[in-house]
């Protein structure tokens, strides 16, 4: 009897470990601009290089103010931040991102430094995408203002 009391007990341990062990849930914050960021694709240049193309809605939206909502995902270790990485995915997913339809991330440029949380924010700035093929990223947001 005390076997099968212990054996149970370990049971139901090993599946609430492997419940732990899948990626944690989030809210979908994918809106149209993220859509559309998503269908970005990438095609040679009059110099053979790989470079975005973008989708003509989106270039339509260059220089345009534009909200997008998403979690912060920091590029340095302090707890304000000027510039971050915005994602649809928290920084906790980040091992199981970049799969699927989720899109790249959006390089983020505030007028002012907010302080760091893990919760869904919705960032408002100016879109500027970048077509070069060079090793920044491919769409910004800058002069960016936290939504309240």
């Amino acid at each position: 009897m005390f076997r099968k009391v212990i054996l149970f007990l370990l049971m139901i341990l090993g599946v609430t470990l492997q419940a732990n062990a899948q990626p944690p849930t989030h809210i979908p914050l994918m809106n149209s601009t993220w859509k559309m960021i998503a269908e970005r694709t990438y095609k040679k240049n009059k110099d053979y290089k790989m470079v975005p193309a973008f989708p003509a809605k989106l270039q339509s939206m260059q220089n345009k103010v534009v909200e997008l909502p998403g979690y912060i995902i920091p590029i340095n270790a302090d707890l304000n931040h000027k510039e971050f990485m915005l994602a649809v995915v928290p920084m906790d997913q980040c091992p199981y991102c970049g799969q699927g339809d989720i899109p790249s991330m959006v390089e983020v440029k505030m007028a002012k430094e907010m302080t760091y949380t893990d919760k869904p924010v919705k960032i408002r700035g100016k879109l500027l995408l970048n077509q070069s093929g060079d090793y920044r990223s491919e769409v910004f947001l800058l002069n960016a203002e936290l939504v309240k």
